[in-house]
C-alpha cells in the first residue's frame, strides 16, 4: 500500500511536469505585447549640414529628445562631410536627398521614409510682421509631430490598451466592396467575442474594428507607410491586426486574404495562453510609431490587473519570449525573416543593413499559408489543455480509489 501511494505520488509530479508547457504561463500573448522587450525601435535620422554648429547641434538634439519622449523613435544625426563612408548617407542618395538639413524615418524592418523638416516651411509672424525662419531645432520638432500626428493610429492605441485587440479597416474606393469587407471583419470580432469567457485568461473586451476612410488617406501618410502602403495605391479595401503596444501583426489582408475565416485564426492567438510555445520572432510584430504615454499605461494596467513596466514582471515576460524564440513555427511576420535582441540595448544591433542600404536584399510578400496561425498550433493548445483536465481527473480518481482501499 505504501508503494502504491509512493507510485501514486510520482505519477501526480511527473504528469504534472508534463504538462507544464500547457498550464505554466500565467500571461497570455495580449499581455506580453505590451511590455517593450528592447527591440530596435524607429529612427529619426537627421541630416545636418557641414556649418552647423556645436551649439546648434546641442540646441537640436535637447529639443527633439523633448519631443520624442514616450516614443518608439530614436534620434540620430549625421553631418554631412564629416565621413563620406557613413552608411546613413546611403539612406539620403536613395531617397534623392542633397539640400540639408533633412531626415529620414527607418522602421526597424528596414523601408524608410523622408520627413520634411524645411526651416522655411511655416514662418511665424506676430502682430501681421513676418519674423525670421524657425530654428533648426523648431523645425525638426515640428516634423516630429507631424510624424507622431495621427488620429487613427492614437484610436489603435486607445482601443489596444483596454481590448482585446483592433482590426484596422483601409476602405477602398468601391463602397459596396467596404460595407463586404466590414461585415467580413465584424463576422470575424463577433466569433471572438463569444470565446471571451472560455479563454485560458478571460479578456473583458472584444477586439474593436477602426475604419480609416477615404478622405482620411493623405493625412495617415506615416501610419499607411508602416503597413507598406501609400495612400494612392489604396485601390481595394485592406485589414491589418493590431494588439497591444500598437503592434501589428500577420500579414496585410486583402483580395481572397480577407475572410471572416482567415482573421478569426489570426485574432485567437492574440487570447492564447501558454505563449512560450509560440515563436515570438512574429508574435512581438511592427509597432506603429508613436507616444505610449502615462495614460495609455494606466488605461492597461486597468485592463489586465497589473503594470506590465513593473520590473519583475517585465522581467519575466523577457524571460518568456526569449524562450519563445525557438517555439512552435507560424512565420506571420509580414516581411523577411530578421535577427532581434531581446531586452538588451538596441543601440548595439546595429550591423543589419536596411534595405535601402543594401539594394540587393529583397522583403518577400506574405503568403496566405504564411500569415495566418498554423491550425496545428492552436490545436496543441486545445488538446494539450484538454490532456492535463482528463489527466488530473484520472489522478484524483486512482487516489480515491486508494483512500477507500485503505483499512
Amino acid at each position: 500500500m505504501v508503494k502504491l501511494k509512493w507510485l501514486a505520488a510520482v505519477s501526480v509530479w511527473c504528469l504534472a511536469w508534463g504538462t507544464c508547457p500547457v498550464h505554466a504561463c500565467q500571461y497570455n500573448v495580449r499581455e506580453v505585447g505590451f511590455i517593450d522587450v528592447g527591440i530596435e525601435p524607429y529612427r529619426l535620422i537627421v541630416y545636418l549640414p557641414g556649418d552647423t554648429t556645436a551649439d546648434q547641434a546641442t540646441s537640436l538634439k535637447h529639443a527633439v529628445s523633448v519631443a520624442l519622449a514616450e516614443t518608439n523613435i530614436r534620434f540620430e544625426s549625421v553631418t554631412t562631410g564629416a565621413d563620406a563612408n557613413q552608411p546613413a548617407l546611403d539612406l539620403a542618395k536613395a531617397h534623392g536627398l542633397r539640400r540639408f538639413p533633412a531626415a529620414v524615418l527607418v522602421s526597424p524592418d528596414g523601408p524608410s521614409m523622408p520627413v520634411d523638416v524645411s526651416r522655411a516651411s511655416s514662418p511665424r509672424s506676430e502682430g501681421g510682421t513676418p519674423s525670421t525662419q524657425p530654428s533648426l531645432a523648431e523645425a525638426v520638432s515640428s516634423a516630429v509631430g507631424n510624424v507622431l500626428d495621427s488620429p487613427t493610429g492614437r484610436q489603435i492605441l486607445e482601443k489596444c490598451a483596454d481590448t482585446y485587440g483592433v482590426v484596422l479597416l483601409i476602405q477602398g474606393p468601391d463602397p459596396q466592396r467596404n460595407q463586404a469587407m466590414r461585415e467580413t471583419i465584424s463576422t470575424a470580432v463577433s466569433r471572438i467575442g463569444e470565446q471571451l469567457e472560455s479563454l485560458p485568461k478571460p479578456i473583458r473586451n472584444p477586439p474593436e474594428l477602426v475604419v480609416l476612410d477615404r478622405k482620411s488617406l493623405a493625412h495617415e501618410q506615416v501610419l499607411l507607410w508602416t503597413l507598406r502602403l501609400k495612400a494612392e495605391d489604396v485601390n481595394q479595401p485592406c485589414a491589418a491586426v493590431f494588439y497591444g503596444r500598437g503592434r501589428w501583426i500577420g500579414p496585410l489582408f486583402k483580395d481572397e486574404m480577407l475572410t471572416a475565416d482567415n482573421l478569426t485564426q489570426l485574432l485567437s492567438v492574440i487570447g492564447a495562453d501558454c505563449e512560450c510555445s509560440l515563436d515570438h520572432r512574429w508574435l512581438q510584430g511592427t509597432m506603429l510609431p508613436a507616444r505610449w504615454d502615462e495614460g495609455l499605461q494606466q488605461k492597461v494596467v486597468q485592463s489586465v490587473g497589473f503594470d506590465p513596466e513593473n520590473p519583475m514582471t517585465k522581467m519575466e515576460m523577457i524571460s518568456i519570449v526569449r524562450r519563445g524564440m525557438g517555439g512552435s513555427d507560424y512565420p506571420g511576420v509580414p516581411f523577411d525573416y530578421r535577427e532581434i535582441q531581446v531586452g538588451g540595448d538596441a543601440e548595439e544591433d546595429r550591423g543589419q543593413k536596411t534595405p535601402a542600404e543594401n539594394p540587393k536584399s529583397e522583403i518577400r510578400s506574405p503568403k496566405l499559408d504564411a500569415g495566418l496561425p498554423s491550425s496545428r498550433i492552436i490545436g496543441q493548445v486545445m488538446v494539450g489543455s484538454l490532456a492535463g483536465v482528463a489527466v488530473l481527473a484520472g489522478v484524483t480518481s486512482l487516489l480515491i480509489v486508494l483512500r477507500a482501499r485503505k483499512p
